[in-house]
């Protein structure tokens, strides 16, 4: 079983060829912890040194574009005064869609999607290089070294794709990224845009190739990645039969796994939504919500949904459908999508995620509990056989939450509200209101003043392509 575990050797980002995916890789490229020339480190020997920097940038991605998503979608809002106050208007801007500045210039982006594009090279160069030294000098293609470079390029590059699909786009409508195969940093022919439709294809095809040299457990991991791939496509009936044949409740969740000291492999929830400070403040549905009965944190729905004070308030403004949230010392205003029974002039607190309390916490990226939520929206949308309820109370039932009552069951909402809950924190808001309102799944009865997208015409479904690529990438306008 391998999870995406951060070996003793932190990551080295060197090599002469360059790291490059974005060509700004190079140019924000922290100081290195040790450094190597490229030549010497295509060499079998050096398998697991570049591993580490394979998934020391996986790490920086998840973390990040946790964060970052989280923001732009309505599970969170621009922080609180805990740990020194939200300061970084980069986050606002997030909250508010990337409007009011030039979101090609947000730095805060920049550095995820820098994060991104070494994470994806590193991945691809680890196959480049197994490829000119070949099986014999790893032992053979039985060999443990052969089989786990290539299940570990294969797999962290279709993640690598996956995120360039689910979270970058070019313009606020058009999701996807840029993959350049340079020789150098100065190789002036860049890449085209690749759209997400496209990405996906090239995730999936990087995935199909990672199950070649999977364990058991890994390809469960692989399928169910492609049965979340599947449900962000609208295509309800395959995720339903590649989540049916992912992880199980037996499986552990994959994850990211972060460390406890300086450096950049903490997770940055703590620094940026959490005691560190809390640049990100959970949405007040977390707290004052009715469906989701946090008010209580001896409630047990606080055990997946955990909170702290993030000692600051907001105060609420007639607005429509419900009421805006004005956060007066960050100058932002933030919709109040949900009826919490709050009223013009009410001040409420704001309360920060509690999921991540340490620098060492680690994040989900994929577990059995969405595959079953999955299943459910399948079988709900008529595209897959199973009883929704039954699939969503086991659920529950893992988190030692009381069942649904039938009575209760509210279809496509109820689901959405479990995925809203289960996956608190973890990113996945984001594409579930973009696909909400953008493959019209009112049409099964979501409520998509609820749960589809939550913020004007003219803003962001994706964090946008920033300008460290676009000013050296002339297939970007």
């Amino acid at each position: 079983m391998i999870h995406m575990r951060l070996l003793p050797l932190l990551t080295v980002l060197v090599l002469a060829l360059g790291l490059v995916a974005c060509d700004s890789v190079v140019d924000d490229i922290e100081e290195p912890i040790a450094s190597a020339g490229d030549a010497d480190l295509t060499s079998p020997d050096q398998a697991d040194f570049l591993i580490n920097g394979i998934i020391s940038r996986s790490n920086n991605v998840q973390d990040n574009i946790t964060v970052q998503s989280s923001l732009l979608s309505d599970q969170f809002i621009f922080g609180g005064n805990l740990g020194g106050g939200a300061t970084f208007p980069t986050f606002r801007f997030l909250m508010v869609g990337l409007t009011g500045t030039s979101p090609f210039t947000n730095n805060s982006i920049d550095g995820t999607q820098n994060h991104l594009g070494q994470y994806r090279f590193l991945a691809d160069n680890l196959l480049q290089r197994a490829e000119t030294l070949g099986a014999d000098a790893f032992g053979g293609a039985d060999s443990e070294g052969w089989q786990r470079v290539q299940f570990i390029g294969n797999f962290h590059g279709g993640l690598a794709r996956y995120y360039w699909a689910t979270y970058f786009g070019s313009e606020p409508r058009t999701g996807g990224g840029v993959i350049s195969e340079l020789a150098s940093p100065a190789d002036p022919e860049r890449g085209d845009f690749i759209p997400s439709s496209q990405m996906y294809d090239l995730a999936i095809g990087k995935l199909d190739a990672a199950a070649a040299f999977a364990t058991d457990y890994e390809q469960r991991v692989i399928n169910s990645v492609k049965a979340r791939i599947a449900l962000f496509r609208n295509d309800a009936a395959s995720a339903a039969s590649l989540a049916a044949t992912g992880l199980t409740p037996e499986d552990p969740p994959f994850q990211n796994d972060y460390i406890e000291r300086a450096g950049n492999q903490n997770n940055v929830w703590f620094a940026q939504g959490g005691p560190g400070r809390t640049q990100a403040a959970a949405a007040l549905r977390f707290y004052y919500g009715e469906d989701y009965l946090n008010q209580d944190l001896e409630n047990p729905e606080a055990a997946r949904i955990p909170l702290f004070d993030a000692e600051d308030t907001g105060t609420i403004e007639a607005g429509t459908p419900f009421n805006i949230l004005d956060l007066d010392n960050r100058s932002s205003r933030s919709p109040v999508r949900f009826d919490l029974g709050l009223e013009p002039g009410d001040a409420v607190n704001l309360f920060a995620q509690g999921r991540y309390l340490t620098r060492s916490d680690n994040i989900d990226f994929i577990t059995w509990q969405e595959m079953n939520l999955i299943r459910a929206e399948a079988a709900e949308r008529g595209e897959a056989s199973g009883d929704p309820l039954e699939l969503i109370n086991e659920v529950r039932a893992s988190n030692d939450l009381d069942p649904i009552d039938p009575a209760d069951y509210d279809g496509m909402n109820t689901i959405f509200l479990e995925r809203d809950k289960e996956m608190f924190s973890t990113g996945i808001r984001l594409p579930d209101q973009r696909r909400a309102s953008e493959f019209g799944l009112d049409s099964f009865g979501l409520d998509l003043d609820r749960h589809g997208w939550h913020l004007g015409p003219e803003t962001w479904w994706y964090l946008a392509i920033t300008n460290a690529e676009r000013n050296n990438n002339p297939n970007l306008d």
